[in-house]
């Protein structure tokens, strides 16, 4: 399907860049995030980069040990915290953000604004369609532990 060998080649550009810094593929999105949009609260950061909670707080401690990030209490809300990234988190976020604008330019490389604009319609609606089919699976599941 198209769709698997274009996700395949979009991470194998991304961890090619990302095993420099020795990092994952997720991390290197995780600290591209955190430099865009500083403070996110962890659900946010699972959220946009659609991971679950394990798994997304998997990621935050991995980037926590490395010492690129450090969750600090929300500010409003003590029983929540905001990830920001350090000193490093924010030098190394520097430099990935040099490589994602590559990225984003090879990515887009020979397309007009119209086929760019049809291609992330495309790609939002297969997003939510397989939202919905997660959902469909997880519903005969709980229907039966239910």
């Amino acid at each position: 399907m198209c769709i698997v060998a274009a996700r395949q080649s979009l991470r194998h550009a991304i961890c090619g860049r990302a095993r420099r810094y020795r990092l994952t593929s997720q991390q290197f999105w995780a600290v591209v995030g955190l430099k865009l949009s500083p403070g996110v609260a962890p659900k946010e950061l699972a959220d946009s980069m659609l991971l679950d909670a394990p798994a997304a707080s998997r990621l935050v401690a991995s980037l926590v040990a490395r010492k690129y990030v450090e969750l600090r209490p929300d500010r409003s809300d003590r029983r929540r915290v905001r990830i920001h990234l350090t000193e490093a988190g924010e030098r190394l976020g520097d430099a990935l953000l040099a490589i994602q604008d590559e990225f984003q330019a090879a990515v887009a490389r020979g397309m007009s604004d119209v086929e760019r604009a049809t291609l992330c319609a495309g790609l939002r609606r297969v997003v939510e369609n397989l939202a919905g089919f997660e959902a469909d699976a997880e519903a005969p599941a709980r229907a039966r532990t239910g």
